[in-house]
């Protein structure tokens, strides 16, 4: 089994290697945040959507990264030659850095950690989802949204929905309306109309749902992002779920089922714009 190597705020290491400070501030508090970005034939996809939100979000929660743009591109770039990988995920986790006294008193540097993995294998289609409660989990919501490293809530979740036999977990509000999976988008089709949950709503502004966005008032098709009723899911004609790991996968869900022809179009669509990049 290949080990891969990781960048280890400033250092390069084996995977068995690859050690993080017990005073990290992203150890100690899940005190940081992360970005997962795909690449294809060692091109990075949409690396630098990616980065304006992870710059974005470290100012949300006061972070000061010294690193430019341009140098995590550099040392993102150089993780896939080191690893002679063509195609997978970088894990890019920025925390507050090696605290030292009161967590909240500390203004030193902060850590950088890539770690990189290759793709897995696309799932049997449609996946199954399994609808719950945000009530039932510890979902902390940010504004605007941000990807924290605390996803104790989202890990309970993909949890019970393994246990409930589902591919992933589709969380719904206080008001009943459906705002995203654990680690993913949703999206439905309703009438050859493309909905999917509003950023109001504290979702996370993933980069595949924008991309998806784009193809979709592309292909000339209506898009509406809005609040959706859990009530509503079984009057949809197809559903659809996304995120830079897997791209776009159908779904479905107990008593409800679909021919996705519009999904699968824009399935294509979306493969295709990857497999170029």
């Amino acid at each position: 089994m290949q080990e891969y190597i990781n960048y280890i705020n400033g250092s390069w290491k084996g995977a068995s290697n690859s050690t993080v400070p017990l005073n990290d501030a992203g150890f100690l508090l899940g005190d940081g945040l992360f970005e997962t970005i795909r690449f294809e034939n060692r091109n990075l996809f949409r690396s630098d959507k990616h980065l304006e939100r992870l710059y974005a979000s470290l100012n949300v929660i006061h972070i000061h990264l010294e690193s430019t743009h341009t140098k995590i591109r550099e040392i993102m770039d150089k993780i896939i030659q080191k690893n002679d990988l063509q195609s997978g995920l970088l894990r890019l986790m920025v925390t507050r850095g090696n605290v030292e006294g009161p967590p909240w008193k500390y203004t030193g540097p902060a850590s950088i950690y890539i770690n990189i993995r290759p793709l897995s294998s696309e799932p049997d289609l449609p996946v199954q989802v399994v609808f719950y409660p945000e009530s039932k989990y510890p979902i902390i919501r940010y504004t605007p949204a941000i990807k924290s490293l605390n996803y104790i809530g989202n890990m309970l979740a993909k949890k019970d929905a393994a246990n409930d036999n589902a591919f992933e977990p589709v969380f719904y509000n206080g008001e009943g309306f459906i705002t995203e999976c654990a680690i993913r988008n949703i999206f439905f089709i309703l009438d050859e109309q493309l909905l999917t949950p509003s950023l109001k709503l504290g979702v996370l502004p993933g980069v595949m749902r924008d991309t998806i966005l784009t193809i979709v008032k592309e292909l000339n098709l209506s898009v509406k992002e809005t609040n959706i009723p859990i009530e509503s899911i079984n009057e949809m004609d197809e559903a659809f779920i996304s995120s830079t790991g897997i791209g776009l996968l159908p779904c479905s869900w107990d008593g409800w089922k679909s021919d996705y022809t519009i999904t699968l179009k824009i399935k294509k669509h979306l493969d295709r714009l990857i497999s170029s990049n």
